[in-house]
Formats: C-alpha cells, sequence, structure tokens
C-alpha cells in the first residue's frame, strides 16, 4: 500500500532546525519505503528511506509534542482511543506530560542561578545549549522507545541496543503505564548523555555512567563514540542511525 497522508506540517525539531514532518497511515507492515516529497510542484526532495514494522509490533506513535520536539517515534504505552492512531501534545495523559514539564521547569530554576547572560562558564557552551542538550536527555529516557529486531535480508549488523521488556513490567519512567504486552526498549545513545554534561555548568552535577563498567545496562554504548577514554567519534556505526532506516541507539 503507498498509504495516505493523515498529517502534514512544518516542525521546529530540537536542533533549532524548521523540518517538515508527515504522518502517514495504511503502509503495509515490514516493507521497505521509498519516499519524496514535491515541492511548489516542481521542487523533488529526497529519497527518504524507511521500513515499517512488522504486523505484530504493539506500541502507538507519539509525535508533535512542543516540550519535546525531536520525540517523533514509538512509545510503550496504551493504544490511543479511537479513531486516533497515534498520541501528541493534546491526546498524551497528563499524568506523564505534567512531571515532564514540571523536571524541565526545575531544572531551568536551577541553571538560572548561574548569571547566565552575564557571566560564562565556557567559551564554547551557553545556558540555551545546556537547556537544549537537557531537554534532548530527558525526553529520550522519558520516553523509551519501542524498536524490534531486523531479521532476513533485512538484517542489520551491527545489532541495535535493544532491550527486551516482559509484559507487566514497571517501566524505568514511573509515571509510564505498565502495558500488557511484549516489547523491545531501543536504549538512549550514551552520547545523549554526555551532550549534556559537556554543554552544562559543572555545579549541576551532571555525570554519566562509564563504558567500562555499568553504561550499557542502560545506554546504546559504542555506536557513535568507540567508548575508549577520551576518544569521540571512531564507533561502530558513527551515527545513531542511517539514511536507510537502521537505528542503533535513540539519540
Amino acid at each position: 500500500s503507498a498509504g495516505t497522508v493523515g498529517l502534514n506540517n512544518a516542525w521546529l525539531r530540537g536542533s533549532g532546525e524548521w523540518r517538515s514532518q508527515w504522518l502517514v497511515e495504511g503502509l503495509s507492515p515490514d516493507t521497505n519505503y521509498t519516499a519524496y516529497m514535491i515541492e511548489d510542484r516542481v521542487k523533488v526532495s529526497g529519497p527518504i528511506y524507511f521500513t515499517t514494522k512488522s504486523s505484530s509490533f504493539p506500541c502507538p506513535l507519539v509525535h508533535s509534542l512542543r516540550y519535546c520536539p525531536s520525540t517523533a517515534y514509538a512509545v510503550p504505552l496504551d493504544p490511543p482511543q479511537s479513531p486516533a492512531l497515534a498520541y501528541d501534545a493534546s491526546s498524551l495523559p497528563t499524568n506523564i506530560s505534567d512531571p515532564l514539564l514540571q523536571y524541565m521547569t526545575n531544572f531551568t530554576t536551577m541553571l538560572l542561578t548561574f548569571g547566565c547572560g552575564r557571566d560564562l562558564y565556557s567559551p564554547l557552551q551557553t545556558c540555551s545549549d545546556c537547556q537544549r542538550e537537557y531537554r534532548s536527555w530527558l525526553c529520550s529516557v522519558s520516553f523509551p522507545r519501542c524498536s524490534e529486531a531486523s531479521s532476513g535480508s533485512n538484517a542489520q549488523a551491527p545489532f541495535s541496543a535493544l532491550q527486551p521488556q516482559p509484559s507487566g513490567v514497571s517501566p524505568r519512567n514511573p509515571f509510564l503505564p505498565v502495558v500488557n504486552y511484549t516489547y523491545n526498549s531501543l536504549l538512549p545513545c550514551l552520547e545523549v548523555c554526555h551532550a549534556v554534561d559537556r554543554a552544562c555548568p559543572y555545579f549541576l552535577g551532571i555525570s554519566c555512567p562509564v563504558p567500562q563498567f555499568n553504561a550499557d545496562a542502560s545506554y546504546g554504548v559504542g555506536f557513535i563514540d568507540s567508548g575508549d577514554p577520551g576518544v569521540i567519534g571512531q564507533g561502530t556505526t558513527g551515527m545513531a542511525q542511517d539514511r536507510w532506516g537502521n537505528v542503533w541507539c535513540n539519540g
């Protein structure tokens, strides 16, 4: 099936760049697709490659959250109320969004105890950078990303940072519901945490787990950076995802 476009709008991503986003419905499961965008009837952009999940994939999509602008993926939640096929800012339960917004407010209040705009804690980073990277990290750990292992001719190498989640197990985020289905959680990239550590002032006490010990229990390690002390880059893939739709960690 070629599907139908249910949503098409401009969206300000966490990087501060405006992007076009589409919500396409009615696609066939477990299928490779190539998409092109036609603008003003004369400009063609693309190709965009992606693969749909299997027919048994249980997690619903979450998208268009102003406070988490880069969250546009499947999250372990109960199915949204019909006829909706996905959650957005208007339908996501407030018992999930309210604590997240409170965390962001508390962090900003603490950050502003520093003289932002007057004093410098780094020649390279600002309070805005710190706030942006913290939001990115908070959203990635607050909204676990559902995924599934590729198989057959679509098998990817190396394998993604998937962590099986049995049915009925309490999620890492205590404000998410306990779902009655099994799924695989795609762990956040460790570099998402490192970005907060690099961007924020030292007095906030940001720290990340160490690859040599227990980092891979809660993060995808070794994909973007090698994981060796002091080495940036040289990971097995060099990126969180590629143009072909392979995703190794949630970044």
